[in-house]
């Protein structure tokens, strides 16, 4: 799984259905790409890179000089592009905003918390036992097949 196949799938499939509802996300590295915009400044950048994050989000203090690329060092111009951390905002809340559905991110490491992930659990044992062929029209098959064999008991247990 990667940002671009959920956000595919959340587009094509999930959101349309629950439009004016709450999507539940936990927090998966690929659930949590962060928009352009709200990129903070990192450590691998150089500094004529700084210099231009710092303008792109109006971060440098008026007090600088114009030469600040050459007058500033590295160091001055992380911490002041510390202080102008933007906040964060994901492609998956713009996107849910798109079908009017509001996004619920769940706190770190607390699968109990979200049920699915305990009949995500359940499925894929089954599905490793199942899929044989490996490919990907297969286990789609093979999802919806387990999720409907669960029953309310099995439901109600989570």
């Amino acid at each position: 799984m990667n940002s671009t196949v959920l956000l595919k799938w959340l587009q094509d499939q999930v959101l349309p259905q629950i439009g004016g509802g709450v999507f539940v996300v936990d927090r998966a590295p690929y659930h949590m790409n962060l928009t352009e915009e709200s990129r903070p400044a990192n450590s691998s950048m150089k500094k004529s890179q700084l210099a231009d994050w710092l303008e792109e989000h109006d971060a440098a203090p008026t007090s600088w000089p114009p030469t600040r690329r050459q007058a500033k060092t590295v160091a001055r111009m992380r911490a002041q592009a510390a202080k102008h951390r933007p906040t964060p905002r994901y492609l998956v809340q713009d996107l849910a905003e798109e079908f009017d559905v509001s996004i619920i991110f769940s706190p770190v490491a607390n699968p109990e918390l979200n049920r699915i992930e305990m009949e995500w659990g359940t499925v894929k044992v089954a599905l490793c036992y199942a899929n044989v062929t490996f490919n990907v029209t297969r286990l789609q098959e093979l999802v919806g097949v387990e999720f409907n064999r669960m029953s309310a008991a099995i439901w109600e247990k989570y």
